[in-house]
């Protein structure tokens, strides 16, 4: 049996012992495009095209050929006269030329105004500008409202003028209709008031308290309505006569009930 070469141990493939210690030794193979080289070439070809800065790529001149006489000359293009389209105006006569110096001239010196004008000018402020983002958008800071011009106005923190005029308009109106028809409650029969409309509010206040606490008839439910109504009236009163210290009544309330 040892001498018999068909075994089954011979289908193995055997693997030699210096490829096997090559795998082990060398690095993992990884896929490699075959459009890298490409890729890389488009992707270096414009990357500093924008640049300017270094050298200029100029060949040197030649020592053993030096510049000659007017070499570098450029020759300009030849000046063409200008020519006229249309005639020109007819040579004055004599007649006329007399009557041309007759003519007044002008005594306005515009030399001596120019220079007059430029010195009382005031300078010109150079512009005040603001940058917006890291790009340099910039945008004017006057009228923006990032600065507070309006502190620095005449007119800043004062009552317009419409204002005042109306005012004294109200003013007028209020003392002629005081005159006329209105005059002011006094401050006890104001305080009065006041005080008997709060031991309403108790009364009422009270009342409400003893409604039972489930409503089951329509009586009740029109009751409650009725009293919460009542209620905020009165408040309403109370804050009214003690915001206002002055209150004018119509003089002839009595004539005008009896009516």
């Amino acid at each position: 049996m040892n001498n018999v070469d068909e075994t089954i141990y011979n289908l193995l493939n055997h693997s030699s012992k210096s490829s096997s210690s090559q795998s082990t030794n060398s690095k993992q193979h990884y896929y490699r495009s075959i459009f890298t080289s490409n890729v890389l070439q488009n992707f270096n070809k414009n990357k500093h095209s924008h640049r300017t800065m270094g050298l200029a790529i100029i060949p040197k001149p030649d020592p053993t050929h030096p510049l000659q006489r007017r070499q570098n000359y450029i020759e300009l293009p030849k000046i063409i006269p200008f020519i006229r389209s249309h005639r020109m105006p007819p040579i004055p006569k004599v007649n006329q030329q007399d009557n041309k110096n007759q003519i007044e001239k002008s005594s306005k010196n515009f030399i001596e105004e120019n220079i007059n004008k430029m010195k009382n000018s005031l300078p010109i402020c150079p512009r005040r500008y603001i940058v917006s983002d890291r790009k340099g958008n910039k945008f004017l800071i006057d009228g923006s409202g990032l600065e507070k011009d309006f502190i620095y106005k005449k007119n800043y923190g004062k009552t317009p003028r419409y204002l005042e005029a109306r005012k004294i308009v109200h003013e007028q109106s209020h003392c002629h209709s005081e005159d006329n028809s209105m005059i002011m409650l006094p401050p006890e029969e104001r305080l009065s008031l006041i005080n008997n409309l709060k031991d309403r509010y108790e009364d009422v206040f009270t009342e409400y308290q003893h409604l039972p606490l489930h409503l089951e008839t329509i009586s009740n439910i029109m009751k409650k309505t009725n009293l919460t109504n009542e209620l905020v009236n009165i408040e309403h009163d109370i804050d009214f006569l003690e915001k206002h210290q002055k209150i004018f009544i119509v003089n002839n309330y009595s004539d005008i009930n009896k009516k």
